[in-house]
């Protein structure tokens, strides 16, 4: 599945965010486990917890179709052990890949709700306002 530019675009940026230019296995399991902690903190205050739980979940299917990487993930907590695995399994350059992938799914299929602008801005809220282990997350997207 191949996301709008604007959606891969978001998806790339809040990647290199997360990750940084991090290849080692631990670093990529742990920014994967941030990037869903805060999807779903910061979606399911927009769409609800079931709201949340449909979009990631149809999201990863339609993601997992090129990146099996994602096989296993559900994005919806506690998946740090399963993406540590994952990591493990098909490498950090297939992960970093996989979960951009993801992220990319996820505004396109907001954008159909909401549109593609609205889409965009709710995905980079609920990027930038978690909190981050790594670096700052006062810097607007």
């Amino acid at each position: 599945m191949q996301g709008s530019p604007a959606a891969t675009e978001v998806a790339r940026r809040h990647w290199a965010r997360a990750a940084g230019d991090t290849d080692t296995l631990e670093e990529v399991a742990a920014a994967a486990t941030r990037t869903c902690t805060q999807l779903q903190a910061g979606l399911a205050r927009w769409v609800g917890t079931e709201g949340y739980r449909a979009l990631i979940d149809r999201a990863l299917l339609l993601a997992r179709a090129e990146h099996p990487a994602l096989g296993s993930l559900s994005c919806h907590g506690e998946d740090g052990a399963v993406t540590t695995a994952a990591v493990r399994a098909h490498g950090a350059a297939e992960v970093a890949t996989a979960m951009v992938a993801l992220v990319a799914a996820l505004v396109d299929l907001l954008s159909r709700i909401v549109g593609e602008e609205m889409a965009v801005e709710l995905v980079n809220q609920a990027v930038t306002r978690a909190p981050v282990a790594r670096a700052s997350s006062n810097q607007a997207a």
